[in-house]
């Protein structure tokens, strides 16, 4: 089987990338930093209309998609049109699209102005958000596939025998709530680390929270700062209508506690209290993050719980995930094609 992979060459793009050559080693890939190394593309990607680049967009995918391929695997790309898909479609058997983002909301700007158009023309759509349900609905999107986020083994060492002598992090991007969120933790006197950017843009609660805010983190070194600390607090993002994210399964997979944000779906995958912790608002989370600490054998259950659920009982390794995509069955009925996974 011949593939094409389309993505950035950074950060889960390159590792899915990596996943998928694992397990089919004639796969090729396209680097699409072209995009964004280019400063005023990127600006108007995010600010304006991308329609006005969409004769450099066609022209870069007809430079470079030249060879005919089984299966064209797009990563996360908003640089994409009606055009240059109808060209690509030319080029394959199937157009499969792993949506890591929410192309329907208004986070991201105009960032994802051209996916609505392309959605007919694409075999199979894989969203990693069980929540994207509703938008798949709306949208009609008939050609899907929902999946839980992956964990990597090649990034994600299994690090929960490992001393942990740090007690509290979160590792994400600012967002107006998380702002008010960690005053209330700190106010409380909940002592913690924050690994992110953005969180200058804080004009209410930046100088209180500057002495916790560390640097940003690449990819790797954020697997390596989750497995310093005894409890990782999980977040979700509203901008994104998330009701899981990727940080959901990594940081169990790393071996640490995750205390996250509780959602109906995610305490079906982590069963609350036995393989995760969950809150419902600040305060909450204060009063279980300081009991946890004063209790850290109850910690150090939890996350071995959480590891052994993660990578063995779930088995959320990035490999066997694309493995189920790669091999997925589509089976037409009248009314919708059904994906079975």
């Amino acid at each position: 089987m011949k593939i094409l992979f389309i993505g950035p060459n950074n950060g889960t793009s390159k590792h899915n990338y990596l996943s998928i050559k694992n397990l089919n080693k004639n796969t090729d890939f396209l680097n699409t930093d072209y995009f964004d190394k280019n400063k005023i593309f990127k600006f108007f990607l995010w600010h304006t209309n991308l329609k006005i680049f969409n004769h450099q967009i066609n022209l870069f995918y007809k430079n470079n998609v030249k060879k005919d391929y089984d299966i064209i695997f797009f990563n996360n790309v908003p640089e994409i049109t009606k055009k240059s898909i109808l060209e690509i479609k030319k080029k394959t058997k199937k157009i499969f699209f792993f949506c890591g983002d929410n192309p329907f909301t208004n986070r991201d700007k105009f960032r994802w102005k051209n996916f609505k158009e392309i959605i007919p023309f694409i075999d199979l759509i894989i969203f990693h958000i069980e929540g994207r349900k509703k938008y798949i609905k709306k949208f009609n999107i008939k050609k899907y596939l929902i999946t839980v986020p992956p964990y990597y083994k090649e990034v994600h060492f299994n690090n929960v025998r490992k001393i942990k002598k740090k007690e509290v992090v979160f590792i994400g991007t600012w967002f107006p709530e998380r702002g008010k969120f960690f005053y209330e933790l700190k106010k409380k006197g909940l002592n913690f680390d924050i690994y992110g950017n953005k969180w200058n843009k804080d004009k209410k609660y930046y100088k209180y929270l500057k002495e916790n805010i560390k640097k940003a983190l690449n990819y790797k070194e954020t697997a390596k700062i989750i497995s310093k600390y005894k409890i990782n607090i999980g977040l979700l993002s509203k901008g994104n209508d998330d009701n899981i994210t990727r940080r959901c399964i990594e940081i169990p997979a790393t071996g640490s506690l995750l205390c996250c944000e509780r959602t109906k779906f995610l305490k079906l995958i982590l069963k609350e209290n036995k393989e995760a912790i969950y809150f419902s608002s600040a305060d909450e989370c204060y009063k279980k993050c300081v009991y946890l600490l004063k209790n850290e054998n109850r910690i150090k259950n939890i996350s071995i719980n959480g590891n052994i659920k993660v990578r063995k009982k779930l088995n959320l390794e990035a490999k066997n995930i694309f493995k189920k995509i790669l091999n997925f069955n589509l089976i037409k009925s009248k009314k919708k094609l059904i994906i079975r996974y």
